[in-house]
């Protein structure tokens, strides 16, 4: 796991696995805080917190999701290293571009697929979009939320059908206010 010393409004951006660009690096620092503000400004109820942004390669970020929101949610080692654990809040790792998880002691990480960030523009985007959904997992609940909806992915504590029903639900209106966010912030990039 990357280890991380962020105090509660800092921000860091690290590089896992091999091959990953120092110049996309280069431009999540430049570009990172700009956007982190930008959301700020538009939600203006309370500050974004530490965030580690993990640039990496797509065959990398299931298993970082899977051992972030594993660990967060209190999931045994084995069940979350296991190969089968495919979470949907991820979906397809080659096909998006960022996923924000939870991670162990409050923390958040957002992970950036590098091979999708070819431009500024793009990198811009998905930084936005990330930000969005930091500002979505800090709200009151929200993290019991996601920790409750991982341990029912990972078979540890499974959810009744209606419970699971509720947290889909849920999960589909976080991405579609999501989407509605970003597209109305594009502007103001």
């Amino acid at each position: 796991m990357p280890a991380t010393k962020n105090r509660p409004s800092e921000l860091s951006v690290l590089r896992y696995g091999a091959f990953v660009s120092r110049t996309a690096e280069q431009r999540v620092i430049s570009h990172a805080p700009t956007v982190r503000n930008l959301v700020h400004d538009h939600f203006g109820r309370r500050p974004l917190g530490a965030v580690t942004i993990i640039l990496t390669k797509p065959r990398l970020l299931l298993g970082l999701a899977n051992e972030a929101q594993g660990e967060a949610a209190g999931v045994p080692e084995n069940t979350w290293k296991s190969v089968g654990v495919q979470q949907s809040i991820i979906g397809r790792p080659e096909a998006f571009h960022v996923a924000t998880v939870i991670a162990p002691k409050g923390a958040m990480w957002m992970l950036i697929n590098a091979p999708k960030i070819r431009n500024p523009k793009q990198l811009k985007l998905s930084l936005l979009r990330g930000f969005v959904e930091v500002d979505q997992l800090i709200r009151s609940g929200a993290r019991d939320n996601r920790v409750a909806w991982v341990r029912h992915e990972m078979k540890v504590n499974p959810l009744s059908k209606r419970q699971a029903n509720t947290f889909q639900a849920q999960i589909l209106a976080d991405r579609a206010e999501a989407e509605r966010i970003t597209a109305e912030l594009t502007r103001r990039l």
